[in-house]
């Protein structure tokens, strides 16, 4: 199986396990907010200290599930590749395994989609080559019309010999 396969797999069960973690934490969020309401590590952190629990776990919830279908999908894999790796990284540091083992394949996951990309049918592959095309075809017009310049130029002037000295 060749590299480009195997990253695309990654990045689907990647995004699926996203997609599932979101589901499971949106419809247990009271479980997962208990869980975060005995760790407490977290209420110091700049950016989360001030929220309750239920609040912590909605926003993971809901920006999980979106990670996965994005990351399904293949739109901006790397961006959100290193996002879920940062959410993801924040559980696994908050609540240890206590959040469950799919925190640790989704780090992984998500680190290796991050710097390796995420293989092939990406949409970020597809609307990479219509820019390079658009660009290539906006090139060819910039060389069509200075041709044409050029030969306009060429008919307008007099010739050289012509020209008085």
């Amino acid at each position: 199986m060749s590299t480009r396969r195997l990253l695309l797999w990654l990045r689907l069960l990647t995004g699926a396990g996203f997609m599932y973690q979101g589901a499971i934490h949106i419809l247990d969020k009271f479980g997962q907010a208990d869980l975060f309401a005995a760790h407490t590590g977290w209420q110091a952190w700049p950016l989360v200290g001030g929220m309750r629990p239920l609040e912590l776990t909605l926003w993971i919830a809901l920006l999980e599930f979106g990670l996965g279908v994005f990351l399904f999908g293949g739109l901006l894999t790397r961006i959100l590749a290193a996002l879920g790796a940062i959410i993801v990284g924040f559980q696994l540091l908050v609540l240890g395994l206590a959040g469950g083992p799919l925190n640790v394949l989704l780090v992984v996951g998500s680190v290796v989609a991050c710097v390796r990309g995420g293989g092939g049918g990406t949409m970020d592959a597809a609307l990479g080559a219509m820019q390079r095309r658009s660009i290539e075809r906006e090139r060819e017009r910039d060389a069509e019309r200075a041709r044409a310049r050029a030969e306009r130029a060429a008919q307008t002037s007099p010739p050289e010999s012509s020209r008085p000295s």
